[in-house]
């Protein structure tokens, strides 16, 4: 049985390091900003489409279909007298839509951040529910990798508790971790506004 368990864990961490790693650095590029570029290049554009369009999804359709780099999920839409701005987003890269609905005028504008940034939004990136098919499968893969990492810590902690020589050390450094842990959350939660 330990050297099943073992094989497991060790399969499941190995297999889960990718995306820790991805995550780690998204989570200090979010405690320390500072130390990373992530000011977006931005471009401006202007398009023509047919006047009068009053769907938003029929706006975003559109500018999708005659500038194909502009595609992601529709967001922030906002409608006004005569015009209609919306935002279609993928992780890294937003783009903004401005639709003069009388003349069909239209103004594209993209920004398009680095590497650390489309992480940042990776690490925000959440549930199943998203448009764009790319963001649906890395919602399952993020829910099957946080079920393996807790596989994988169930199966160390077993494999822990099964070498006798190590049980105090090991009941220590978990008792600290918890110790710790909790304290962090109790000091953040009693620091508030």
């Amino acid at each position: 049985m330990y050297k099943t368990l073992r094989s497991v864990h060790l399969l499941l961490a190995s297999a889960c390091l990718p995306f820790l790693v991805l995550y780690g650095l998204s989570a200090v590029q979010m405690a320390h900003g500072s130390w990373f570029t992530m000011k977006p290049s931005v471009r401006d554009s202007a398009l023509s489409l047919p006047p009068g369009l009053t769907d938003a999804r029929v706006v975003a359709a559109e500018v999708t279909r005659r500038a194909p780099a502009a595609r992601g999920e529709l967001t922030g839409i906002k409608a006004g007298a005569d015009d209609l701005t919306l935002r279609l987003v993928l992780p890294g890269t937003v783009h903004e839509v401005r639709y003069q609905r009388t003349s069909g005028e239209t103004r594209l504008k993209t920004s398009v951040g680095g590497t650390m940034a489309m992480l940042n939004r990776l690490h925000h990136a959440a549930g199943l529910w998203h448009e764009p098919l790319a963001l649906r499968l890395w919602g399952w893969v993020v829910g099957v990798v946080s079920a393996a990492l807790m596989v994988t810590g169930a199966t160390g902690i077993w494999m822990w508790f099964a070498r006798r020589s190590e049980r105090r050390l090991g009941a220590v450094l978990l008792l600290l971790n918890l110790v710790v842990a909790i304290g962090l959350l109790v000091m953040m939660r009693l620091e508030g506004p």
